[in-house]
């Protein structure tokens, strides 16, 4: 099997030294089984693709001033499939010269000038790694972001009913994505929490998130363009008293031809 250089997120020094953030971690699992390709997970000048995550502005977070002449490596190309921007503010600067072929969503797209760019999160191609159980539970699938997991289960967990379980996001991804394919309802503040949701049909709630979540909204705002419609972001307080108005009507499940589009994107 082919490696490949990947850079990812992590929520170390080191990617893969510890739990990483289920997301970020999706290419592990997705390369191989869709391409035949094994991640090689490097630092971000080495790189030569970036996909799921909130990663196209990844290196001018860490470097706000920009690529130090010293660091660049224009001979490098680093490919972009199915990454989003984490801000509004966020520049699409790194080492390599970058090549895009898909973004999250049309707000991402428009921000680097290429309307006509594929769109969709890789994690929306899990249904074909790993189908959605035949036989569902009656759960409920509450998906905290991962940076606010331990916060979350002091608060709530003795006063969950029975049948909400909590997601943990540095758990094994194949086992998340399971608890979600196979709940009734998904309620989150973690956007792949809520895309997952849509990857299998799911009906979302989004609940607000903390000042841990990164960001200004974008990278909602840019995949609620992509799935053509928003959430109305709720206190976790409310859907907890289970108001009938605060269960979602239904799912946002792509169609077949975005996803042909976005596998047909892949650049390698």
């Amino acid at each position: 099997m082919r490696k490949i250089k990947v850079y990812a997120a992590s929520t170390g020094k080191t990617f893969g030294a510890q739990p990483e953030n289920y997301g970020d971690n999706l290419m592990a699992a997705l390369l191989p089984a869709l391409f035949n390709l094994q991640p090689e997970f490097v630092g971000q000048d080495r790189a030569e693709l970036i996909s799921t995550g909130s990663v196209i502005d990844s290196y001018h977070r860490r470097h706000p001033k920009g690529v130090k002449l010293i660091k660049r490596r224009p001979w490098r190309t680093l490919h972009v499939w199915g990454s989003g921007f984490m801000s509004s503010t966020g520049r699409p600067d790194w080492p390599q010269t970058l090549a895009f072929h898909a973004v999250r969503g049309p707000l991402s797209a428009e921000k680097l000038g290429q309307p006509g760019l594929a769109t969709g999160d890789p994690a929306l191609l899990l249904p074909r790694i790993w189908p959605k159980p035949a036989t569902t539970g009656r759960a409920v699938a509450i998906v905290p972001h991962f940076t606010a997991n331990r916060h979350f289960r002091a608060k709530y967990a003795s006063s969950l009913p029975r049948h909400w379980k909590i997601v943990d996001l540095l758990d094994d991804p194949q086992k998340i994505t399971r608890a979600i394919a196979e709940s009734d309802m998904v309620i989150s503040n973690s956007l792949h929490g809520l895309i997952v949701a849509d990857a299998y049909g799911i009906p979302s709630v989004r609940i607000e998130g903390d000042s841990r979540i990164k960001g200004d909204g974008f990278k909602y705002r840019d995949y609620e363009a992509f799935r053509g419609a928003s959430w109305d972001v709720l206190k976790f307080e409310d859907v907890l008293a289970r108001s009938v108005d605060l269960i979602p009507a239904d799912a946002r499940q792509p169609d077949a031809i975005r996803m042909t589009s976005l596998l047909g994107s892949f650049p390698f």
